[in-house]
């Protein structure tokens, strides 16, 4: 296929999507580690008019061992991250970001996403 022609079906996908939800909804995701990463506040910034949900995949990091398995160190980078994502720009008008903290969501559902899980091993 030529690159013109996925292009063109490519389009056709993004203009249905934006016919029907003229805000569509779009996923970002991190765990928190000892490196900052800036390359989100541009993704963030560059997410043509979709409002953005980030995962904070703080449960993850925990069980990558990341800051000595300690939630509330994690929680605490997590919350720094945010706040560096903020000096550089990071686009948090008009309600564009929402960032889901993993143990929140996974309590919230926890009858959904514990048999997912199951599943899933």
């Amino acid at each position: 296929m030529l690159p013109e022609d996925m292009f063109r079906i490519l389009r056709s996908v993004g203009e249905e999507c934006f016919r029907e939800k003229p805000r569509p909804v779009c996923y970002d995701g991190f765990a928190p580690s000892e490196r900052m990463h800036i390359a989100q506040a541009i993704n963030v910034n560059t997410s043509a008019g979709c409002k953005v949900k980030i995962w904070i995949a703080d449960r993850f990091a925990q069980s990558n061992n990341k800051m000595g398995r300690d939630l509330k160190k994690i929680q605490t980078v997590d919350c720094y991250m945010i706040e560096i994502w903020k000096s550089v720009d990071m686009d948090l008008t008009d309600n564009k970001v929402e960032f889901l903290w993993s143990p929140e969501e996974i309590n919230s559902r926890s009858h959904e996403y514990w048999p997912q899980v199951m599943d899933i091993v």
